[in-house]
């Protein structure tokens, strides 16, 4: 039986991923009804949903499989992008509560960015800038997330 180990690999991993967090989910906290919505309620649909996405690739990886092709080289990793886009979400988390949405926001964005090596400097702040504008819309205006825009008592 020949696989295409690529396509093995991530089905592997994303159904690992996907039991693990739901059996985390399920153990911790209360899932609720589709009516009555518990706080583990989307994090168990998001493990659903990459477990059966990881269960796709499993039965693809079967499938397109050519034995008589040649073997393609696979690019080089690109560290700086594995790198920044892993710190982006982890400043984040670290910043909101000390320093308020915005900061966090414009550090979380400018970490994404750096990421690319192709953005420039005045590319990269109109993005920062006009996704901390959007997400502060959305989230702080639009669906009244209860955090603070600015927190001035940190620089004090």
């Amino acid at each position: 039986m020949v696989w295409n180990r690529d396509d093995l690999t991530a089905g592997l991993v994303f159904l690992g991923i996907g039991l693990f967090f739901a059996a985390n989910t399920l153990g911790s906290l209360d899932v609720g009804t589709a009516a009555s919505m518990g706080p583990g309620f989307f994090p168990l649909a998001l493990c659903i949903i990459l477990t059966l996405l990881g269960i796709g690739i499993l039965v693809n990886a079967r499938k397109h499989v050519d034995v008589t092709a040649e073997q393609v080289e696979r690019p080089q990793l690109n560290w700086r992008a594995i790198f920044f886009v892993i710190v982006a979400p982890i400043a984040f988390g670290l910043m909101l509560r000390s320093l308020g949405l915005v900061a966090a926001l414009a550090v979380t964005i400018g970490l994404a960015v750096a990421a690319s090596s192709t953005i420039g400097v005045k590319r990269g702040l109109t993005i920062v800038i006009g996704m901390t504008a959007f997400c502060v819309v959305v989230f702080y205006y639009g669906l009244q997330v209860p955090v603070s825009l600015f927190n001035p008592t940190f620089f004090n």
